[in-house]
């Protein structure tokens, strides 16, 4: 009798841990981020990976993030589909590298439209806030930041850029559609080609140069190459970080609220920032390395911006050609960078 007591409470009490093991993994949900960069990226390591500390403190264990750096669950270009399609729960992305899909969004993606990586990260996401037509090339997934680095500038191997007619015969690596149309204009022939590719084609001299941050220099090692640069502010990337939508649903109402409480305007604000931060730094980098700065003459500076303008109408047309609002767009868009 004595020994069959013991087994039932040997059972109660082997089922009881099981339960209480249960109701704890029950209780921890587990998310995987992707980002295409390394942990030294700006917002890999600045923004995402301090984001995730702080969902899983807040949390107090209830959210664990897994985070998959350096593309690790695929190429850049397929970040977007990553999250879409759920291989995982969140994704880095930036737009230009998947080219037509996100055509609203390319507005930012024109010339001289940077005030800094902080305002303009800030006019992206009130834009997407505002206009329906924006929302609707996010409507497969949850976004969580809408945001963009600081103006990009221009480098080069051996030819010194100080007035725009120095552009003339130069092949430089472009950033995006609107981009080439601005090299073009200066009589520079834009070269659409992957980051990582372009060390080695500068290296050969395929490239004479390439438009980027500060930050993409040091990232992608360019500044062991490049011997000048030129500020420019000329164009930024727009970024993004997104959920997949199925699993957003799914998460339970207090974890959905402590997500949305960290991102949003406050996120994409900051990654702007860290980017403006970051060129400190990366500019230092470079110029110990011994390349030359130019900071173009305000005349000529404003000459290069409005040879560039009609491209904003012809965005415009473009867009209201395909049945998208591009004049509301654009005008929104102008009116919170500032112009």
């Amino acid at each position: 009798m004595k020994c069959k007591q013991t087994q039932i409470t040997l059972l109660l009490t082997g089922l009881l841990v099981l339960f209480a093991t249960s109701h704890v993994c029950a209780k921890t949900i587990n998310l995987r981020f992707s980002s295409p960069f390394p942990i030294m990226q700006t917002i890999t390591g600045k923004i995402i990976q301090p984001w995730i500390e702080e969902i899983e403190k807040a949390s107090e264990g209830k959210v664990k993030i897994t985070l998959y750096p350096a593309g690790a669950l695929g190429k850049a270009p397929a970040q977007f589909d990553i999250a879409e399609k759920g291989l995982a729960d969140f994704s880095y992305h930036l737009a230009d590298y998947t080219p037509g899909r996100f055509p609203l969004t390319s507005v930012f993606s024109l010339p001289f439209m940077v005030p800094s990586g902080e305002k303009v990260s800030e006019a992206m996401w009130k834009t997407f806030q505002k206009e329906a037509a924006y929302q609707k090339e996010y409507s497969k997934v949850k976004v969580l930041a809408l945001f963009g680095h600081g103006g990009g500038n221009f480098y080069t191997v051996e030819t010194p850029i100080k007035a725009m007619a120095d552009f003339k015969g130069l092949k430089i690596r472009t950033a995006n559609p609107s981009i080439s149309k601005a090299l073009n204009l200066w009589g520079a022939v834009p070269v659409a080609q992957p980051i990582t590719q372009t060390y080695q084609s500068m290296q050969l001299g395929v490239l004479d140069g390439t438009v980027l941050p500060y930050e993409g220099m040091v990232v992608f090692k360019l500044n062991e190459l490049a011997k000048y640069s030129t500020i420019g502010n000329l164009y930024t990337m727009p970024m993004m970080i997104v959920a997949n939508k199925k699993k957003w649903n799914k998460l339970p109402a207090d974890v959905q609220k402590l997500i949305e409480d960290t991102t949003g305007l406050q996120m994409s604000m900051a990654a702007g920032k860290a980017f403006d931060d970051m060129e400190i730094p990366f500019r230092k980098i470079c110029l110990k390395k011994g390349m030359e700065e130019t900071v173009l003459d305000a005349a000529e500076y404003q000459k290069m911006k409005d040879s560039t303008l009609s491209l904003r109408e012809e965005w415009a047309k473009d867009m209201e050609a395909k049945g998208l609002p591009g004049n509301q767009i654009l005008k929104t868009a102008l009116e919170l960078i500032g112009e």
